[in-house]
């Protein structure tokens, strides 16, 4: 139908075409004064032209009918194809739920055990805890005791050296008096030779009393360096009255430095 009006316009455009071109011939060549009949031929132009517009339209029509049924076709497969993907997206989506869930249900119980076991280990520190206390209580407990110790070990080291002071102060005493005894014994036996003889002179009188008196200086004794000090004799030289090793602890030769 379409093929058949736009072969039908073709022909009234080409009928048109020939009768002015056979009017132009027989007007030109063979000279004859023929009126063209304006009439027909417009009507013919304008029927070939309205024949052909209207076949073309009919054709784009068809044209455009073929293409909405191709869309329609096309519009329907794709509506069943996104039935199909929106049934997979439900399926999956169920799918992914379930296994949601199962993780979360698998999660939770691990937590639980999780928790339980963070529990127990919990009280098993809070006991370590309490056992370290109790440790560290008896630790510092024996640390005053060791410090107690410490002080009684000091103060019986300031004894042992107080009495070792004393020990030292004895036995120079002692010397002291075994010096003493030997002096002492040494006078006597000069005083009875002398009343034995049965004469004396001023000089001897003199040399005898000036001996009495170096023996008697040197029967000096200090108990301690106080003493020394007190007495203003220290320093205390080996060799001068009253030195004795009592006074010189470290061996020097001077005492109460």
């Amino acid at each position: 139908m379409v093929y058949a009006l736009q072969s039908l316009g073709g022909l009234v455009l080409f009928f048109a075409f020939i009768y002015i071109i056979v009017h132009l011939v027989q007007k030109k060549i063979f000279k004859r004064e023929k009126v063209l009949n304006k009439r027909v031929f417009y009507s013919t132009v304008i029927s070939g032209f309205v024949l052909s517009a209207f076949g073309m339209g009919l054709e784009q029509s068809d044209e455009n009918t073929v293409k909405v049924t191709e869309l329609t076709e096309e519009n329907t497969e794709l509506n069943s194809e996104l039935e199909s993907i929106h049934a997979d997206h439900e399926q999956a989506l169920t799918e992914l739920e379930e296994q949601h869930t199962s993780e979360i249900a698998e999660l939770e119980s691990k937590h639980e055990d999780a928790i339980a076991d963070l529990t127990a280990e919990a009280e098993e520190a809070s006991d370590d805890i309490e056992e370290y206390e109790k440790l560290v209580a008896s630790l510092e407990e024996e640390n005053e005791q060791i410090n107690s110790l410490n002080d009684e070990v000091d103060a019986l080291s300031e004894e042992n050296e107080s009495l070792k002071g004393d020990i030292t102060d004895l036995e120079s005493q002692v010397t002291s008096a075994e010096s003493s005894s030997a002096t002492a014994s040494s006078s006597g036996s000069s005083s009875s030779s002398e009343s034995g003889s049965g004469s004396s002179s001023s000089s001897e009188s003199d040399s005898s009393s000036g001996s009495s008196e170096s023996s008697s200086s040197s029967n000096v004794q200090y108990q301690n360096c106080t003493a020394a000090r007190e007495a203003g004799a220290a320093p205390v030289r080996e060799g001068d009255p009253g030195y004795g090793p009592h006074l010189d602890r470290d061996g020097d030769g001077v005492g109460c430095e």
